[in-house]
């Protein structure tokens, strides 16, 4: 019902969405910088390879934070339109199962059981009004049938923003960050983690470590909309 009331724009050049466009107008829609990330073996896993074990991870578009797609994820995150992630999602998800019809293999949502989305710090969250990464979930799940686990990942620690901070640094921010509530709900299932970007990794890694250590037969796989290739 919410699809009903969202704004009829396209959330980057503003211009009327025609009634065959969805979420995106059609010249932006075929000017994003995709990352091209549908099947394995792609520069998003390369980012995560040997940092935590993984089934599977992609991502949409690259983030240039001049560009057109950094627009779009920072008026999500920032302009109180979580909405334009729940649009951006459902054309990623379109083609990510387009690419693997097209190629005759399996693809996404492969096997996973549960979404679980990034949470924010309850400080953080209180001050935005909402986290961004809850419509990209929402979103899978009513595409791809699947549950999401909004309980069992909490942020327990505020950390500051990663805005400027090396990858070094990204990473000692978020270390310890995560912890694992009801455990036994994710035990023995393969999970997808969801967030909007995906830079050095430093969250997901955080994250990932803390349902490695608390969830016993647990296997991750992830998908951020955006991804930064520095």
């Amino acid at each position: 019902m919410l699809d009903l009331f969202l704004p009829r724009r396209c959330p980057y050049c503003g211009r009327p969405l025609m009634p065959q466009e969805e979420g995106l107008c059609l010249e932006c829609l075929a000017v994003l910088p995709r990352v091209h990330a549908e099947l394995p073996d792609n520069e998003v896993e390369h980012r995560l390879l040997g940092r935590f074990p993984f089934e599977h991870a992609t991502s949409f578009c690259y983030y240039v934070r001049q560009g057109s797609f950094g627009s779009i994820i920072r008026q999500a995150k920032f302009s109180d339109r979580p909405w334009v992630n729940a649009q951006v999602t459902r054309i990623f998800a379109e083609e990510l199962q387009l690419a693997a019809s097209q190629k005759g293999v399996t693809g996404w949502p492969y096997d996973i059981d549960v979404i679980v989305p990034i949470p924010l710090h309850l400080l953080r969250l209180l001050h935005r009004g909402y986290n961004q990464s809850a419509p990209i979930a929402e979103t899978l799940s009513a595409l791809w049938k699947l549950p999401v686990e909004n309980g069992c990942l909490r942020k327990r620690r505020h950390t500051s923003s990663q805005v400027g901070l090396t990858g070094d640094e990204r990473l000692r921010n978020e270390e310890g960050s995560f912890v694992v509530r009801h455990p036994e709900r994710l035990a023995s299932k393969h999970v997808l983690m969801v967030d909007d970007v995906l830079t050095t990794g430093a969250t997901i890694v955080a994250a990932a470590d803390a349902l490695l250590e608390s969830v016993p037969g647990v296997r991750i796989s992830v998908l951020t909309l955006a991804f930064t290739n520095w």
